[in-house]
């Protein structure tokens, strides 16, 4: 039994530390309106497009599943490029 609750605190602790953490970008001297400003041109460096289709017989074909998606190692790396620093926030008690 102690056996199942090791694994459970461990699975806990690593969905924990996947989770993204919550914070603001910050810049000395800057406004909100640069920091919006910057935050979109960054964002809109790091979408990426990306597509798959399932093949497959018949009338449909399979699966398809077309999109953007954002980059965020990208996004991160062009804020920082910009002389951000990413601060992240406590979290909430609840």
């Amino acid at each position: 039994m102690r056996y199942y609750r090791l694994i459970a605190v461990a699975f806990v602790l690593l969905l924990e530390a996947c989770a993204p953490q919550a914070g603001v970008w910050i810049k000395n001297g800057a406004t909100q309106l640069q920091v919006d400003q910057d935050s979109y041109a960054c964002l809109r460096q790091a979408q990426q497009p990306y597509g798959y289709s399932g093949g497959g017989y018949g009338w449909r074909g399979g699966g398809e599943s077309f999109g953007v998606g954002t980059n965020k190692e990208l996004y991160s790396a062009c804020m920082k490029a910009r002389d951000y620093s990413w601060q992240p926030t406590a979290p909430v008690s609840k």
